[in-house]
């Protein structure tokens, strides 16, 4: 357990009642951050990041030889009187930054919050709101929808474009492109949607998962038509599959970061004795004496399967940001992802 207080938890569960993942505080500190992307930017609209292509920004870029048909405004008159030959001044372009926000909503990540549900009374899903923001049992992806609200609103502050989507087994809910500061409102109102929508979902036991993260991402529409870069929201519970995401998304000229939750039970299990455990994704179960020997032999395996994803993002380019989702809000943006650079300011 966290220590938070139970107002802490009222708070949160009204946020999300009201469309509003994110608390007033959050909010100012995201004022202050902006997306940062490796490379030159290249879109269809102005904005404020520097393209690959030459444009009409104040940067300078290049000189290059004057033609016929060029703006003789732009000929540097200095060099034309050192050297006798014109020239014109090219500068960047500067376009905004297409930002994808994916959400993994397998049955995985809403197995904190789903344990307790089945676990007692059958409280339904206003409950689980409640308990998903202490700190000791926060459900992933209640977490993951928080972190993708944080990053979107950063680039929507920051005038980029912001496009979410969701995925299982399949992919799923699409929000087309937003732009501009005023839309987070429906960024934040789908967010919550994807959050209720898995809280009813485990409710009527209808939620789907799967050992192989790369079906959600098959066919060619799950991919985002347009280059910039895909923030992966998920915990990684695959058997197969992540290798082949990663190479899909950088195909469709994505600078991919993948950010890997898991939550304290998973990171620090408090288990002991005889017991049945249950697959989270395929709920299949297998019983287990459980004791120091099989403990230290699972967070050997859970090591090995983050250093592999991290691993393979490293191989393919991509960003790798891991999260425990025990830590506050503020705390993983300040430690995580300011610290990796991917949010800046």
């Amino acid at each position: 357990m966290n220590g938070r207080s139970s107002g802490d938890k009222t708070d949160q569960s009204r946020g999300v009642q009201s469309g509003l993942l994110l608390e007033s505080s959050v909010i100012r500190l995201l004022e202050r951050l902006s997306v940062s992307a490796k490379g030159r930017i290249r879109g269809t609209m102005q904005g404020k990041r520097r393209s690959r292509s030459l444009g009409s920004s104040l940067e300078f870029a290049d000189f290059r030889p004057y033609v016929p048909g060029d703006d003789i405004r732009r000929i540097d008159w200095n060099v034309y009187g050192r050297s006798g030959r014109a020239f014109v001044r090219q500068y960047w372009d500067e376009q905004e930054l297409q930002v994808h926000l994916m959400v993994d909503v397998s049955r995985s990540m809403s197995f904190d919050a789903q344990a307790r549900n089945t676990g007692g009374d059958g409280r339904h899903a206003a409950t689980a709101v409640a308990s998903a923001g202490s700190s000791g049992s926060t459900s992933k992806l209640y977490y993951a929808l928080q972190l993708a609200a944080c990053v979107g609103y950063t680039a929507l502050a920051g005038e980029d474009r912001v496009s979410a989507r969701l995925f299982a087994d399949t992919a799923r809910e699409e929000l087309p492109p937003l732009r501009g500061r005023g839309s987070s409102r429906r960024l934040f109102q789908f967010l919550t949607d994807a959050w209720t929508a898995s809280l009813q979902a485990q409710e009527g036991k209808t939620a789907t998962g799967n050992d192989d993260m790369s079906s959600a991402f098959n066919s060619p529409s799950s991919l985002p038509r347009r280059s910039g870069q895909t923030w992966l929201f998920t915990d990684g519970l695959y058997a197969e599959g992540v290798d082949r995401v990663l190479s899909a998304l950088t195909g469709a000229g994505q600078e991919v970061v993948f950010v890997h939750l898991l939550s304290p039970d998973e990171l620090r299990p408090d288990l002991y004795g005889e017991l049945r455990l249950i697959d989270s994704e395929l709920q299949t179960g297998k019983d287990v004496a459980l004791g120091t020997g099989v403990i230290e032999s699972y967070l050997q395996a859970l090591d090995a399967h983050r250093n592999e994803i991290r691993t393979l993002c490293g191989k393919r380019g991509a960003g790798y940001l891991f999260v425990d989702t025990g830590i506050p809000l503020e705390r993983t943006i300040h430690g995580v992802f300011r610290a990796s650079g991917l949010l800046r300011g």
